[in-house]
């Protein structure tokens, strides 16, 4: 495609095609650096105690050329290599369900109205991380530490929906004619893009990534060292209760908002295990094994009541005809489910329902809403 270019439109025109995107792109105010001498991405930060709160999940990546980057300015330069799949769908991992029970269920009216009003907010951020190249899901990040609040400010200095440090505002060029820019969703998310891909670059890890955002690069790599692994799930004991809480907090708000977990709710080890399985199941959570055999297999938040209620099979025949169903789902784990005859295609064209009472069912969504608190108006930090 690139060399037809070049045939049909000559050498000449590309030069100057070359030479106007530069200065176009030298011109931009979100890729200036007001102090080159600034710390730079992802350096500590000073932690913030914060009230006690749940635990989370999230996902999506663009299939586009990825960000890296460049070890001699510390910018952004375009990687080489494309980055994973737009859409991936995962259970929420059970080393968080319990934390991110508690979480939506005192969250859940804020969560919810917010996705109505936040509706604007949230088509900017897709938009500046898309072009980042960076999952979409990652807005949730401000949604856990502002409540999309663009004039919050703590005493730790930091301000704004992504909650920035002022040494961060500093190097991305945020603080401009004795105006600060934090508060401002648009340049505060390209800023945030820029640490988030400067973080993900180095631990190769959404999870790990999202804790560094919190702690700083130095709580990171001191608690791996500690624990001997680059495992989140290893790594988090030896991080503050403040960033563990913050990485669940990520993933609840993530499965609330997408109905599952991600690529971003994933550790690099987990990743590796999804995409070996993708790799033997490109259709994920549902694949039709064998129609005449009545076969589906099946994997994530599926519950056999759900099935059983839907279809309209009783549960003894279920249990029956699936040993161990209950504990191959609960280990994250694909099952080869038998149903009676002509209950598969029904099964098929029900999906959508029979997730949604899954999914309604593991939040206890009827019990959540009589024992919300009163009076919420920001989700707890």
């Amino acid at each position: 495609m690139q060399q037809n270019f070049f045939t049909l439109t000559g050498v000449k025109y590309v030069l100057g095609m070359v030479m106007m995107g530069a200065f176009a792109f030298s011109i931009m105010s979100f890729s200036s650096f007001s102090d080159i001498n600034a710390p730079a991405p992802g350096k500590d930060k000073k932690v913030i105690k914060a009230k006690k709160g749940p635990k989370g999940f999230v996902t999506l990546l663009p299939a586009k050329t990825g960000v890296t980057l460049d070890p001699t300015t510390e910018g952004l330069s375009t990687a080489t290599t494309a980055t994973a799949p737009s859409e991936v769908k995962v259970a929420l991992n059970d080393k968080v369900k319990d934390f991110a029970d508690n979480y939506i269920s005192k969250e859940y009216t804020d969560l919810t109205k917010m996705k109505v009003w936040a509706k604007p907010i949230f088509n900017t951020m897709d938009k500046i991380l898309t072009e980042y190249n960076l999952p979409t899901q990652l807005k949730y990040i401000a949604v856990i530490e502002s409540s999309l609040s663009k004039n919050m400010r703590m005493s730790s200095g930091a301000l704004g929906p992504w909650q920035l440090m002022p040494d961060e505002a500093v190097r991305y060029g945020l603080r401009k004619n004795g105006h600060d820019y934090r508060t401002d969703y648009a340049k505060s998310t390209v800023a945030a893009a820029k640490l988030l891909t400067s973080l993900h670059n180095r631990y190769h890890d959404w999870l790990l990534t999202i804790a560094a955002y919190n702690a700083g690069v130095g709580g990171v790599n001191r608690a791996i060292s500690k624990a001997g692994s680059t495992d989140f799930w290893k790594v988090q004991r030896y991080l503050p209760q403040e960033t563990r809480n913050e990485v669940k907090k990520f993933i609840s708000t993530h499965y609330f908002f997408e109905g599952s977990g991600g690529i971003t709710t994933m550790s690099a080890k987990e990743t590796k295990k999804y995409k070996r399985e993708e790799a033997q199941d490109l259709d994920g959570d549902l694949v039709e094994l064998n129609p005449s055999s009545n076969n589906i297999r099946i994997k994530g938040i599926y519950n056999k009541e759900a099935i059983c209620k839907v279809l309209d099979i009783s549960q003894n025949v279920f249990d029956k005809d699936n040993p161990n169903f209950d504990k191959a789902l609960a280990d994250g784990q694909f099952y080869d489910m038998h149903l009676p005859d002509g209950k598969a295609a029904s099964f098929v064209q029900n999906k959508d329902e029979i997730l949604r009472q899954c999914f309604n069912q593991l939040l206890n969504d009827s019990n959540n809403k009589e024992a919300l608190p009163k009076n919420r108006t920001k989700i707890d930090r």
